[in-house]
C-alpha cells in the first residue's frame, strides 16, 4: 500500500467555515493519533480504544464523529491499516511502510502550529 502525502495546507479546503472547523478537527485529531502511533508504533485498537486510551479523555470523547472521520481519512491515505475484527470492529494500527512519511507529516505540521501560535500572540 502506498503511503499518500497528507498536505496540512492543501487537501482540506472547504467552502464555508462550518466544514472548515470540522476539516480542522479532523487534521488535529489526525494529527494527535500520528502522533501517538509515532510514539507507540505497535499499538493497534479500536475506535473505542482510541478515544478511550489514544487521545486525551478530555470533551474527545463526546466527539466521536471527529474520531472517526480523522481515521477513515488516516486510512483512506495509506497511513494507518484497519482490519475488521470477527466483531465487526475496525482495529486500526501504524502503516509500517509510512513511518517516515508520518514524521514528516507530523514534523510539518507542528512547524505550521507553532508559526500560526506566534502569530496569534503578535510574535
Amino acid at each position: 500500500m502506498v503511503c499518500k502525502l497528507l498536505e496540512v495546507t492543501g487537501d482540506m479546503k472547504p467552502r464555508d467555515s462550518r466544514r472548515r472547523r470540522e476539516s480542522d478537527s479532523t487534521l488535529e485529531v489526525s494529527l494527535k493519533i500520528l502522533r501517538y502511533l509515532e510514539q507507540n508504533a505497535s499499538a493497534a485498537d479500536t475506535l473505542d480504544g482510541i478515544l478511550e486510551w489514544w487521545l486525551p479523555k478530555q470533551s474527545i470523547y463526546e466527539q466521536e464523529g471527529i474520531v472517526q472521520r480523522a481515521l477513515d481519512l488516516l486510512v483512506k491515505r495509506g497511513l494507518l491499516l484497519s482490519k475488521e475484527s470477527p466483531d465487526a470492529r475496525k482495529h486500526y494500527r501504524l502503516n509500517p511502510d509510512c513511518v517516515e512519511e508520518i514524521r514528516r507529516i507530523v514534523g510539518r505540521a507542528e512547524n505550521i502550529l507553532e508559526t500560526d501560535r506566534g502569530l496569534d500572540a503578535g510574535y
